[in-house]
């Protein structure tokens, strides 16, 4: 089944949308998804200008003021307060994150594949919340599946070195090999935090809607967009 986009089930927060764009719906309005062209030619969606971020694979995070017409460097997850401003993250398999308070008055978005959630963009991330995360919800995007998802000891070895209760998102394949819950992990830990968390259960890796990184080595990316209505 085609789909143009996805989103949670109920709204994050006041007047707050949130949206995965897919590779239907580039296809649709005939718009080159791939990365390079999306961070410079797809500015806007319903009227609302989008910023992008250079994603990097880290913890880092920038507070949002207003647009800048190229993407803000070296930083996994933006941060806002303003109306009228959509903030983006690109992927094809990673996971794309996005928070609110439930008044809708801050807002954030977080790119986090696997280095990322070692390396704590999450946690990061809550930080600019300035600790009312008994007010929070996320709602985590399409990404891979545990099923498609096999990784290695070193992978295995970091998670655990962080915290022994990432054991849960992995499932023992061979002597060195794992099935890793990408999604699964960064629900764990959101939940520790008491925030309230929808799931997408689509899987980049199997649907014909979305893009795969790992299986197709595409450059093509979904883009997945927080904002709110003024």
């Amino acid at each position: 089944m085609s789909f143009d986009y996805c989103g949670p089930k109920s709204r994050l927060g006041e007047k707050i949308n949130c949206i995965t764009l897919t590779k239907d719906f580039f296809e649709k309005h005939q718009i080159n998804s791939v990365k390079g062209n999306l961070t410079s030619n797809f500015l806007s969606f319903r009227g609302v200008p989008i910023q992008y971020m250079n994603q990097v694979h880290g913890k880092n995070y920038e507070f949002i003021s207003s647009r800048s017409l190229t993407p803000i460097e070296n930083v996994d997850a933006l941060f806002c307060t303003k109306s009228n401003l959509a903030l983006a993250a690109l992927s094809a398999d990673c996971l794309p994150i996005a928070l609110c308070k439930s008044d809708g008055s801050k807002f954030s978005v977080i790119h986090a594949g696997w280095k990322g959630l070692v390396s704590g963009v999450i946690e990061s991330s809550l930080s600019a919340f300035a600790n009312s995360n008994e007010n929070l919800h996320a709602w985590i995007g399409p990404s891979i599946s545990k099923e498609n998802y096999e990784v290695g000891e070193d992978l295995f070895d970091a998670f655990i070195k962080k915290d022994k209760s990432s054991l849960a998102s992995f499932t023992k394949k061979d002597s060195n090999k794992w099935f890793f819950d990408l999604r699964g992990e960064a629900e764990r830990i959101l939940r520790g935090f008491k925030i309230k968390v929808q799931t997408c259960d689509v899987c980049t890796y199997e649907s014909k809607s979305l893009y795969s990184y790992r299986k197709h080595k595409t450059n093509k990316r979904l883009v997945t967009i927080i904002w709110r209505n003024i």
